[in-house]
């Protein structure tokens, strides 16, 4: 059972491009937990510094109770910064990481990415063709999954993804602080943490 998961996990998130996204919402500042729904917030680490110029950057998931993909953007578009907020609402469910979609700036444009995330797997160096040669044992993938409650308040950790092994990280305390003065409705302190593994 667990190999047929992986291998529909794997096809979905090759396939993904060619998928209509749902887009989670962001939260404005006077909102608090939509009844019936959950928020999801978290710092991400993107992998890139300058060189992603004003390309936003995206992290997809997908339900694996619905089997909906849906996406957030880790980095807004114009912004040069190498870590980003997120805040969004989401359904309760279950969920896997499924990519990281991002743009590498160039003199002619940008070059996209849309890197597969597996734990303890580097899937930067032509991972769809060692898949497609049978180098990569899929039933030794996995990925990172989160489960969360209806109407929860969900702190997610630091993304790390500087790097192709990516992590997660309790900085809790730092982000609450950082964040809870422009979100008055939502009482930080009572979220739970729910780091991805």
């Amino acid at each position: 059972m667990k190999r047929i998961i992986t291998v529909i996990l794997v096809f979905l998130s090759i396939h993904i491009h060619a998928q209509n996204l749902k887009y989670l919402n962001d939260i404005a500042s006077n909102d608090g937990i939509p009844i019936g729904k959950a928020i999801i917030y978290g710092n991400f680490i993107q992998r890139l510094g300058f060189s992603s110029g004003g390309f936003p950057q995206d992290i997809r998931l997908i339900n694996t109770d619905t089997k909906e993909v849906l996406a957030f953007r880790v980095k807004p578009t114009f912004k040069s910064s190498k870590e980003n907020t997120f805040i969004y609402t989401i359904e309760p469910g279950n969920y896997a990481i499924l990519n990281y979609w991002w743009t590498n700036s160039k003199w002619y444009g940008g070059k996209m990415y849309t890197e597969y995330i597996f734990k303890n797997t580097d899937t930067t160096d032509g991972f769809e063709d060692k898949v497609n040669a049978g180098l990569i044992n899929l039933d030794e993938l996995e990925r990172f999954t989160f489960k969360i409650t209806e109407n929860s308040l969900n702190y997610l950790g630091t993304w790390h993804f500087k790097t192709p092994l990516v992590s997660f990280k309790n900085d809790k305390g730092i982000l609450d602080n950082k964040i809870k003065n422009k979100y008055k409705a939502i009482d930080f302190s009572q979220a739970n943490v729910v780091l991805p593994n």
